[in-house]
């Protein structure tokens, strides 16, 4: 009887002393754009801190993992690559939804020419399970640093003329052969 009195004791003095965080942080899997988007590309995401926990500004303390293509033939590494301003102006406490970080499609990204080639971008040698991520850091009731990964990617997709073009040829190239077969 006596051990399990100091078995809950101490469970209860590790339970006061070890903070349960309660942050959360999830980024839009997947945002789609085209090789030639002129305007920012905006990757959406949510926070929810916990009680007494506090998000540190990004541009002090945070990480980020630039999307690259698989094969690392072209990547989002260039200028225009950066925290969103209504983000950095959320004080921090509470929740937030919106956008996070963006993405400007530029002439200095990787494997640029004419446009970001056609594809996921989603790797990163240096993120978690080696995909592209974000990582905030902030502090928990304890008043100790911690951090929250999310990981995301960007879908280069060709754009819709592109796309009406390249369905309009199939449909030729299926009548075609379903006129020679006749």
């Amino acid at each position: 009887m006596i051990r399990l009195a100091y078995a809950c004791a101490s469970a209860v003095v590790v339970a006061v002393v070890s903070p349960v965080q309660a942050m959360t942080f999830s980024l839009t899997p997947v945002t789609n754009t085209t090789p030639n988007f002129a305007g920012p590309i905006l990757i959406q995401g949510s926070i929810t801190m916990g009680a007494g926990e506090t998000m540190l500004s990004p541009t002090v303390m945070s990480t980020v993992n630039l999307p690259f293509r698989s094969n690392f033939s072209a990547g989002f590494n260039g200028s225009g690559q950066t925290w969103d301003a209504g983000f950095l102006a959320w004080n921090g406490v509470g929740s937030y939804t919106g956008a996070i970080y963006t993405h400007q499609i530029s002439a200095n990204n990787l494997g640029y020419s004419s446009g970001m080639p056609i594809g996921l971008y989603g790797s990163n040698l240096l993120g978690p399970g080696g995909l592209a991520s974000l990582r905030l850091h902030f502090t928990d009731a304890g008043g100790q640093t911690q951090f929250v990964d999310s990981t995301y990617a960007i879908n280069v997709v060709p754009t819709p003329g592109a796309a009406t073009l390249l369905g309009a040829g199939a449909l030729v190239i299926t009548r075609r052969r379903r006129g020679g077969a006749a």
